[in-house]
């Protein structure tokens, strides 16, 4: 008796012949946004690319950000599934700064850095949404930059380098470089604050990648570099930063409670374990608190935000990106300079007006509102990220180091992955093992 003859055109084989250009395709994009991904975050990490343009506006890492983002698309990424619930918040935000850009009659050079910092919120998206696997990736990358920022600091702290900061008594009156002052480490950065800001924010997540890597000893080996990083955080001296990293650390454990499978360290939080472990946590931060006391004075912080008010009654529609700082040297008499207005919302409205400051508390309270929920839907990246958030929100009370760009970056990336988690879909698809973008299986389905 012969075998029956199957119809080759409904054989697996023959299907897989078929979507094999496809499937090359969208490997080849997810592989490209990837890299690029990378290159901006160690970009932001080390300052390993020129500034100056190649061609035109185009400097190298908006090359790479212009690149990642087709690649993304090119893997097969629908318009719709770019989408998060902080679109409505960022587009105004732009619209904001671009309006006191033309208001100032300024160059358009920092409003571009804006739109740099957002370009590497939308490719980290389009990572998340594309790569179904992806958050590995992040928590690796986190813990690569922690590792690089935080071995750099512990070496000039070990060998002393001179950095040009020096911390000569806990409150600040005495910060001059001489020989009974500590010497305050910059790491990657230029300043001490910088450094502490990007740990603080990456902290978090890298120590969800240490958690998640494959085996005992590399664990141990990620946890032992996220020590590291926040050691690095003591070497810069910034009272700020200490007391943001002590803030996302506790917001990291309140947020993980009862999510413990997403974070194989230590297991699944009890009830009674976690309000003795929050106690814990609340004590320290308060002791914290307590022994900084004299260094939380505002000092010359008051009278720049009283200034930067006084610049928003004057300019309720801003004075563009970029400008505060030289507006609130004018305004306050003194020998100090000023880059910023010492409060992230504050500078915004400064810069942007009254209509940036309402986008960037949009923002502000959405990131929340995603964070929170995504939480509760057992995402280990919502948590880590929005802990790192949580910290950087607390440092940039009294200061803005997002006026950096590298920083800046930092904090799109972090608010990119807490929304990209935000779609219900995405979650269920990802967590049943399910591609969550919409673009051909191997057997052809969608």
């Amino acid at each position: 008796m012969s075998a029956p003859v199957s119809d080759p055109s409904t054989t697996p084989l023959m299907t897989v012949r078929v979507d094999r250009p496809g499937e090359r395709r969208v490997t080849a994009g997810r592989t490209v946004a990837v890299l690029c991904m990378a290159a901006v975050l160690l970009e932001a990490t080390a300052d390993l690319l020129p500034d100056e343009p190649v061609v035109w506006v185009l400097t190298p890492v908006r090359l790479v950000l212009g690149a990642g983002l087709v690649a993304a698309a090119v893997a097969g990424l629908r318009p719709g599934q770019w989408r998060t619930p902080l679109d409505p918040a960022i587009g105004a935000l732009l619209l904001a700064a671009a309006l006191g850009t033309v208001l100032a009659g300024q160059p358009w050079a920092a409003w571009r850095g804006v739109l740099t910092a957002v370009a590497a919120y939308y490719l980290v998206v389009g990572v998340r949404r594309s790569v179904p696997d992806a958050g590995p990736a992040f928590g690796l990358l986190a813990l690569v930059g922690v590792a690089v920022a935080g071995t750099v600091a512990a070496r000039q702290a070990a060998a002393g380098t001179a950095t040009g900061f020096c911390r000569g008594a806990i409150d600040g009156s005495a910060d001059v470089c001489g020989p009974d002052a500590v010497i305050r480490a910059v790491g990657t950065f230029s300043n001490p604050n910088l450094l502490a800001a990007f740990l603080v924010l990456l902290l978090p997540v890298a120590a969800a990648g240490a958690a998640q890597l494959a085996d005992r000893t590399s664990r141990l080996v990620g946890t032992a570099l996220v020590v590291v990083g926040y050691a690095a955080v003591l070497l810069t001296a910034s009272r700020g930063g200490i007391v943001a990293a002590v803030a996302g650390a506790a917001v990291f454990v309140v947020l993980r409670r009862g999510h413990g499978r997403a974070f194989p360290i230590g297991g699944r939080l009890r009830p009674g374990r976690a309000v003795v472990v929050l106690l814990g946590v609340g004590g320290v931060v308060a002791a914290g608190l307590l022994l900084l006391a004299p260094a939380l004075s505002v000092g010359v912080r008051a009278d720049v935000w009283t200034a930067a008010v006084g610049l928003v009654a004057q300019h309720p529609l801003g004075v563009g990106p970029g400008r505060a700082g030289a507006l609130l040297d004018a305004a306050i008499a003194g020998d100090e300079a000023f880059q910023h207005a010492h409060n992230l919302w504050l500078n915004w409205a400064v810069e942007a007006g009254v209509p940036g400051l309402v986008a960037v508390l949009a923002i502000t309270v959405g990131t929340a509102i995603v964070t929170r929920r995504a939480a509760l839907a057992g995402s280990a990246t919502a948590v880590a990220a929005g802990a790192g958030l949580a910290g950087f929100a607390v440092m940039s009370l009294a200061d803005h180091p997002a006026n950096a760009i590298r920083v800046s970056i930092a904090v799109w990336i972090v608010l990119a992955l807490v929304a990209a988690e935000s779609a219900p879909r995405t979650l269920a698809r990802r967590r049943s093992g399910q591609p969550a973008t919409g673009v051909r299986s191997r057997s052809g389905s969608r």
